[in-house]
């Protein structure tokens, strides 16, 4: 058939009639039987010009040009499936059959759109062996081509979670069967549900729970903050659950009531019960529910809280068939209550590569796409925007009515501009519909409601607590939020009350002590009223004290045996550690450098050298700046731990120069004001790897260093600085001398007991066990230590082992699988901005070149090698490394000639970092 990626199409849904308890008897039969039944139902479809676009379970969706067509191999399936040969056990197998015409929407071969999704709906109204229609699938039908067929008209029906009615036909042909129950849809059963305006979204396990729950118990409130969808998701689980309530499902809304006592003339309105004279309105309720078995939905309880749970508990005390389901912010509080608190629509991976499919799939990205065609219909998800959308719908926490809001705005904005406009959220997302209450149609409106239920002290805490940035401890709002009007008690109060009324989430986490937090659009409000009111610097102050003396606590614990429990507490904290840094950068220079120092060692894991660079340089500029000034406005230790941090991150981007100077300010400093443990480890960082330019300098300080380890008991600086002398020994061929040295620091290590120093035992142990020619027992050692650094997260050491053991292999003669290992650790290496370890796996691509004679792609590697290793002023020191490329460049030249050597060689210097990396790959 022809394209049909626009334009109109008609859209055929079958699917096997009670096929579950087929399956569950007659496994291995049904296997058999399912694959005839696809064989002539495809057929059917495929012989009447239709596509099968995919098959959904024991059904297919097929689409065809025109409805004739689509009618007409409706028909075929259905006589093709009467006229087979059933076995006994099972019985006639038998399919139900549903079709809609609409506007097509096709995308990678699938079809979108609310077209489908009404196809899709008509086809659940089907018995076994039916065929039901739409009113725009008849109407086309060409009545010459199907002289025997007749459409038998079924009334408008309601489909499940779609908006307005739908006008259905039965189709009656000769040869299929006529009699069927009368369709059940909404209209056949007692209820005042409204007709919903839009396509219900996702929601599959919270409906799931939800229809669980309301089995098991009388009275469920469904929790969350305003726009999370309660009600949406109330009304759908309403409509499937509704035939199992012999006297309906009835809705009272109580949004736009303001009097609670009138709350039980609202119901009764909802119910048509009259009132009867000298009788409360209430009493009356009782009288008509008494025996009635009848669920009765309280929507938006929230400002009516008290009196709401009043009524809710005299009726369920009275009418013992009774059920309620109850929307609002906070629960009821009274006896045999359930609640569940509603998540906001499942979004997208954080994962910046994240797959087209994979953004696909979350409710709120499905939500934003589908609210965004109703405004712009040529809206559509691709490569393009599709990480820009999830980013929208993370930032709108996944929240229904924010995500409707934004994508209204498609009609007049870009994707990308929705999303440079989020900060200022509460002037972009207005112009909700008209007819909406009038908190739905801005969020401003919708978070201001939730507000103004608040009292004072619940409003301040609030405010306070917005200062937080990815969560908070009780601890420490306690000592954050905790100052005149309130104390440590009110704000444990008060923090409850914030959670009960959905304003407030908690995090339990598993063996750990409980955590809180807010969605982005409340934090964004709370964070303007605070800065409104005034203490929004007091709060800001406050908040970075906290988490500074939380630095300090932690820093020490990193290089301990108690390292992983302080890992744990502080990963959740990385938001709040951010945004202190920011704030003491601009306003407190002095605590800016106390934190970043005291992260010195918390870097390996969470931030990368760039983060680390952009917090050390301003902090040590202005740091030295308040020093020059006063000598006791920084505490020189403070400055020693900057100047450290940021010559380890420059030495890992290969400013080894620049990192240099700032290692050696860094052991001047620390001669000067005798910080004997940080003059060992500035020594030590200074001479590793490619810092080390000058031997004769190296040696004597790395000695120092170790006597001074010696001699205070530095068991950790004694293993640095034993370890980088044995390092330096090695890079200059001394293996005599670099073993025993070796051997002293995985001693003294062992002794630290450090999760992360042993699992970098590894490297130094292998190294040993390779220098004294046991090459498998240097490979497993480094296996080893792969498996234990993936174990704690530290993905920086998995790529340092990755590549060692890359070398090894390659040095052995396993090209092929040095070559895997390199694959990975380039890539890694480029994304950690570890650019000097970048050129040197391109140099080791080249080796690989040349042990499968592939020399002129090796003499392109290593000129684009060579090139970037110029550029960052990063040459190697390393012996070793030094003349496996002088080696190699023989090789080239034996092989080549040293003239088209020196030509291919140029040819790979133009090449930028990027393409020399795609070459690699390649």
């Amino acid at each position: 058939m022809s394209d049909l990626s626009t334009g109109t199409a008609t859209f055929l849904f079958t699917d096997l009639e009670e096929s579950t308890p087929l399956w569950e008897r007659y496994r291995a039969l049904m296997h058999e039987l399912s694959v005839r039944h696809d064989t002539l139902i495809r057929r059917a479809i495929e012989s009447h010009h239709g596509r099968v676009v995919k098959t959904t379970g024991d059904g297919f969706h097929a689409v065809f040009e025109n409805a004739t067509d689509a009618v007409a191999a409706a028909i075929a399936g259905q006589q093709a499936m009467l006229a087979e040969s059933w076995p006994t056990e099972t019985g006639p197998l038998r399919a139900r059959m549903g079709l809609h015409t609409g506007e097509s929407r096709e995308r990678d071969g699938d079809y979108y759109g609310p077209e489908v999704n009404r196809a899709a709906r008509v086809v659940g109204f089907a018995r076994g062996g039916e065929i039901l229609l739409s009113q725009a699938t008849v109407v086309l039908v060409r009545p010459e081509a199907l002289p025997e067929v007749e459409f038998v008209d079924m009334g408008q029906h309601r489909l499940r979670g779609l908006a307005g009615l739908e006008q259905l036909f039965q189709l009656r042909h000769p040869d299929l069967p006529a009699n069927f129950p009368p369709l059940e849809s909404l209209s056949a059963f007692k209820h005042n549900l409204p007709v919903q305006r839009s396509t219900f979204i996702g929601r599959e396990k919270e409906l799931a729970r939800v229809q669980d729950l309301l089995s098991a118990n009388r009275l469920l409130t469904l929790l969350g903050p305003g726009g999370t969808g309660k009600t949406r998701l109330m009304l759908e689980v309403a409509e499937r659950v509704i035939p199992q309530f012999a006297d309906g499902v009835w809705l009272a809304e109580l949004a736009a009531l303001t009097d609670p006592d009138l709350i039980a003339e609202r119901v009764a309105a909802a119910l048509t019960v009259q009132e009867q004279p000298g009788r409360a309105m209430l009493d009356s309720l009782v009288d008509f529910l008494r025996h009635k078995e009848l669920l009765l939905l309280l929507d938006n309880v929230e400002h009516l809280v008290r009196e709401c749970a009043r009524v809710a508990e005299h009726l369920l005390a009275r009418c013992p068939k009774l059920k309620l389901l109850v929307t609002g912010r906070e629960a009821l509080f009274i006896d045999g209550e359930t609640t569940l608190q509603i998540p906001s629509l499942s979004l997208a991976e954080r994962n910046g590569g994240a797959s087209l499919e994979s953004v696909k799939a979350s409710e709120a990205v499905q939500l934003f796409v589908d609210r965004a065609q109703a405004v712009q219909p040529d809206f559509a998800l691709s490569e393009e925007n599709a990480g820009t959308v999830a980013t929208i719908v993370r930032r709108l926490d996944g929240i229904p009515l924010a995500l409707e809001l934004a994508a209204a705005r498609t009609r007049m904005l870009t994707v990308e501009q929705i999303g440079e406009r989020l900060d200022d959220r509460f002037r972009l997302l207005t112009g909700g519909h008209r007819t909406a209450l009038p908190r739905q149609q801005t969020l401003q409106a919708l978070i201001d409601w939730s507000w103004n239920l608040l009292n004072d002290g619940e409003r301040l805490l609030l405010q306070r607590l917005s200062v937080f940035s990815g969560g908070w401890s009780l601890d420490a709002a306690q000592t954050v939020a905790c100052f005149a009007p309130l104390d440590a008690n009110e704000v444990f109060d008060l923090l409850e009350q914030l959670v009960n009324k959905s304003l407030v989430t908690v995090d339990k986490m598993d063996g750990d002590e409980a955590r809180y937090g807010m969605l982005e659009s409340i934090h964004q409000y709370g964070r303007d009223r605070l800065f409104e009111s005034g203490e929004g610097k007091t709060l800001r102050d406050r908040h970075a004290d906290f988490f500074v003396t939380f630095a300090q606590e932690a820093s020490p614990h990193m290089i301990a045996s108690t390292m992983l429990p302080w890992v744990e507490r502080i990963r959740p904290e990385l938001d709040n550690i951010r945004s202190v840094m920011t704030w003491t950068l601009e306003y407190r220079p002095d605590l800016a450098l106390r934190l970043a120092g005291n992260l010195l060692y918390v870097e390996a894991y969470w931030l990368s050298p760039a983060e680390a660079r952009s917090w050390l340089e301003p902090a040590i500029e202005r740091a030295r700046a308040l020093h020059e000034q006063d000598e006791t406005a920084v505490p020189a230790v403070d400055l020693i731990k900057g100047l450290i941090g940021l010559g380890q991150a420059d030495g890992l981007y290969g400013y080894y120069r620049r990192a240099r100077r700032y290692l050696e300010e860094a052991i001047d400093l620390a001669r000067h004001h005798g910080e004997l443990r940080y003059l060992v480890i500035a020594i030590g960082t200074k001479h590793i790897g490619n810092l080390s330019d000058f031997t004769a300098e190296a040696v004597p300080e790395l000695e120092e260093a170790i006597a001074i380890s010696r001699d205070i008991g530095f068991d950790l600086g004694f293993a640095w600085a034993s370890g980088v002398y044995g390092m330096l020994h090695l890079m200059q061929g001394r293996s005599e001398v670099a073993i025993p040295y070796y051997e002293e620091s995985v001693k003294s290590m062992q002794r630290v007991d450090n999760p992360r120093m042993n699992a970098s035992l590894f490297s130094g142990r292998a190294q040993i066990a390779y220098l004294r020619g046991d090459v498998g027992g240097a490979r497993q050692l480094l296996l080893t230590g792969i498996e234990n650094a993936a174990a704690l997260g530290d993905w920086r050491t998995v790529n340092s082992y990755r590549s060692n053991l890359a070398h090894l292999l390659r040095r052995e003669g396993d090209v092929d699988e040095a070559k895997r290992y390199y694959r990975e650790t380039i890539v890694a290496y480029q994304e950690m901005g570890q650019m000097t370890a970048v050129c040197h796996q391109l140099e080791c691509f080249a080796y690989v070149a040349i042990a499968r004679g592939r020399y002129e792609r090796a003499a392109r590697l290593l000129g684009a090698a060579g090139h970037a290793r110029e550029e960052l002023n990063a040459f190697s020191t390393d012996t070793q490394e030094i003349e496996e490329y002088n080696r190699a460049m023989l090789q080239l030249e034996e092989a080549m000639g040293e003239e088209a050597r020196d030509r291919a060689v140029s040819s790979g210097r133009p090449l930028s970092l990027d393409k020399a990396i795609h070459l690699a790959l390649e």
